[in-house]
């Protein structure tokens, strides 16, 4: 990536083509079936990407170190706190924990603030 130019994409052209982009498996921390996408990542933790969740995608719980902020593009993304669809942009301060699942499918702008652990407990969504 050069950093002097800003990254730039249409993401409503995106949701029309999904694979306009070189999508990387996603599929640590027991997360099935995602592939993600970097814009941008550093190794601080701080992450930028687009996350494409197949139908049926889940990820067990985990620990987010940093802030969580994701919105959602298309589909619809669910964990124990609510079901969000699109247009819905949810923010999760440091420290918080969640599992999440998507039984249609969706796609989701996501930012991280830092790492991602292992959650504490397992309390899938």
């Amino acid at each position: 990536m050069n950093n002097d130019l800003p990254v730039t994409m249409n993401l409503f052209s995106l949701i029309k083509d999904i694979d306009a982009v070189k999508w990387e498996t996603h599929s640590t921390l027991d997360r099935k079936n995602a592939r993600i996408f970097d814009i941008f990542h550093d190794d601080s933790g701080q992450r930028i990407s687009l996350v494409h969740c197949a139908p049926g995608a889940s990820a067990k719980s985990h620990l987010h170190k940093g802030h969580e902020t994701f919105l959602i593009l298309d589909g619809s993304f669910e964990d124990e706190n609510g079901v969000y669809l699109p247009g819905d942009l949810v923010c999760y301060a440091p420290g918080s924990q969640h599992a999440w699942r998507t039984p249609q499918g969706a796609l989701i702008y996501a930012t991280w603030g830092d790492r991602v652990e292992s959650g504490l407990t397992d309390t899938a969504a």
